[in-house]
């Protein structure tokens, strides 16, 4: 019977020692796991920078060009202004640049409705003289200061006009 007490307390230390295994590789498998975590947060927190910065980094892009864009079709609409003040009808300028009518005289007309600045009143800039309008001009919008057209087929009925 001696063999017996000595059996159980092996199964005893076994059994400890199999618990403990499975608790070590429990802890392991926990640190490993939170180890992962970290790294997926990280990964998580990094991505949304990415597309936060290139969201900005976009935006810039767009302004800048919008900026870009809109000087481009300034001095377009500045060089057709200054063909239709040398004498040009809004035909003869559309025919030099092979585009429609409606858009010469869109473009040629918005070189007139300028913004006004920022520094000054609508008083100054409404008593100011325009230098294309005049009791000698061709244009029928530029012998009227206030009257700006609201759509491309009044424009092209303008410029219909011109041309005959």
């Amino acid at each position: 019977m001696s063999q017996f007490p000595k059996a159980t307390s092996s199964a005893r230390e076994r059994a400890r020692k199999a618990n403990a295994h499975r608790l070590a590789d429990a802890r392991e498998r926990l640190k490993n796991q939170e180890a992962d975590l970290v790294s997926y947060f990280d990964a998580t927190r990094d991505e949304d920078k990415i597309e936060d910065d290139l969201a900005e980094k976009i935006d810039k892009l767009r302004s800048a060009a919008r900026v870009k864009l809109e000087d481009a079709r300034g001095r377009r609409a500045s060089a057709l202004a200054a063909l239709k003040a040398r004498g040009e009808t809004y035909s003869a300028v559309a025919s030099l640049v092979d585009i429609p009518v409606a858009e010469a005289t869109k473009l040629i007309r918005s070189t007139r409705r300028a913004p006004v600045p920022s520094g000054r009143a609508v008083d100054e800039q409404s008593a100011a003289p325009r230098p294309d309008a005049g009791e000698d001009s061709a244009d029928p919008a530029a012998a009227a200061p206030d009257s700006t057209l609201t759509s491309d087929g009044a424009d092209a009925s303008a410029s219909a006009r011109d041309v005959a």
